[in-house]
């Protein structure tokens, strides 16, 4: 047991002004027409005795300058790197911000010079609420207790299909490519995790599952059939549990969701009629993505609902601690230079509950075994975590890589990722054991 847990939240609007929305940048090199609803930084500040750990999300695709911005909050609050989760819901329907250095067409500093600016006075912008939402969650830290517990959700599916091509000269074979595949493995588990005061009425809530966010991806429901800004599905849940649960705030992270996309979505894969091959295709009309936006938010929201209601007794007396280390095996980058590939592993116990969080995003197979080999209980994994803190990208299995090998196609990532294969897996399990047992080494 530890000390009484003390919780304090805030969340900060962070959709950019109007006037800023033709001068930036998104994913796949769109451009913004309007908003569809409201993006926000969520801050939940947890103390126990004398240690404090804070929660933190964004509302976009990827973490902005995280180790710079970690060290603001250091500055701020006086409190380490390692008890900062700092995660993105990973909207692909907001504006890019950050070193996009290794993301080719994401990388700022090849865009235009107005571009630049606008993006350079947006992560400005966000920084700023980053820390307001910090300081306010800080300053009204009350004595709560914690509930957790586990549910299910079935929005998701995995994306990686299995394609049967038939080629001019009459040959049939099989090519990977993105799609929808019931027959790989998916994990609907949902973690819920909620902070209430002593009268029973929620302040916080950390919720858990492994999916993209990304029904609303290259929407065209802005003016001119452009990009409508949208947190998307977790950015939408998190809000109707805010308007559920007036004065909460509501943080929705992804599991190891790499290959785990919505079962609806503004992407779509089909098979072409002659050859069978896989056909991309984004809706043009907006109202389409709204309407499966609608749609799977109130599947999960029901879905957090039936598992907020059996949550357990919970506990006010709650532990709290952390750490982080690097995972480091051998890589090799684009050009072709033997580099080490790296991974930050990060653990947030609160209580019995193990938050860990990588800098990348592991796929679903790599993830269940994660938890298997390392055989904790309430091991809960976070994708996007510090996740441009270093060229992590998609955290593969090696099954991953034996299927590419042998069908050829299209795995997304998969032909720059500098990771090897051989060799992660191991190195993150022993990480966590690592980091589970109190044993975590230096940061960087």
């Amino acid at each position: 047991m530890g000390d009484q847990l003390y919780c304090g939240a805030a969340r900060e609007k962070i959709t950019p002004p109007g006037e800023w929305l033709p001068h930036l940048s998104g994913l796949m090199k769109s451009s913004f027409g309007g908003v569809v609803d409201d993006l926000y930084v969520r801050a939940i500040a947890l103390q126990s005795g004398s240690t404090g750990i804070l929660l933190i999300s964004f509302d976009l695709d990827k973490v902005p300058w995280p180790k710079e911005n970690m060290e603001e909050i250091r500055k701020l609050v006086q409190i380490p790197e390692e008890n900062i989760l700092l995660v993105s819901i990973h909207t692909h329907s907001a504006p890019i911000a950050g070193d996009r250095t290794f993301e080719g067409p994401n990388d700022i500093a090849k865009k235009l010079p107005e571009v630049q600016e606008t993006t350079r006075k947006y992560e400005a912008f966000l920084t700023e609420k980053l820390l307001s939402a910090v300081k306010e969650a800080c300053g009204n830290l009350q004595p709560v207790r914690m509930r957790f517990g586990y549910g299910k959700s079935y929005i998701n599916v995995n994306r990686l299909g299995l394609y049967e091509v038939k080629e001019a000269d009459g040959w049939i074979h099989q090519e990977l490519g993105t799609g929808t595949n019931y027959e790989r493995e998916a994990d609907r588990t949902l973690f819920v995790m909620s902070f209430e005061d002593l009268k029973g009425i929620p302040v916080a809530f950390f919720i858990n599952y492994p999916v993209h966010n990304t029904v609303m991806i290259l929407n065209a429901c802005g003016q001119d059939g452009r990009v409508g800004i949208s947190a998307d599905m977790g950015g939408n849940v998190s809000k109707m549990l805010e308007s559920a649960y007036a004065g909460s705030v509501a943080m929705w992270t992804s599991g190891a969701a790499g290959d785990l996309n919505p079962i609806m979505s503004n992407q779509v894969y089909r098979e072409d009629a002659a050859t069978g091959k896989p056909v991309e295709y984004y809706e043009k009309d907006g109202a389409i993505p709204l309407s499966m936006l609608k749609t799977l938010t109130a599947h999960h929201f029901a879905d957090i609902q039936k598992t907020l209601r059996r949550l357990g007794k919970g506990e006010t007396e709650v532990s709290l601690s952390a750490d982080a280390m690097w995972a480091e095996t051998p890589g090799r980058d684009e050009s072709g230079r033997d580099v080490s590939y790296r991974i930050r592993v990060h653990r947030i116990e609160i209580g019995p509950v193990s938050l860990v969080g990588f800098s990348g995003e592991l796929y679903s197979g790599i993830g269940r075994r994660i938890r298997e080999a390392c055989g904790a209980d309430n091991l809960v994994l976070v994708n996007h975590d510090a996740s441009m803190v270093y060229n992590t990208g998609y955290i593969y299995g090696d099954e991953i890589f034996e299927l590419w090998e042998t069908y050829g196609g299209d795995v997304v990532g998969i032909d720059h990722t500098w990771m090897r294969p051989g060799y992660v897996e191991a190195e993150l399990i022993r990480c966590v054991k690592m980091l589970n047992n109190g044993e975590g080494k230096a940061k960087e």
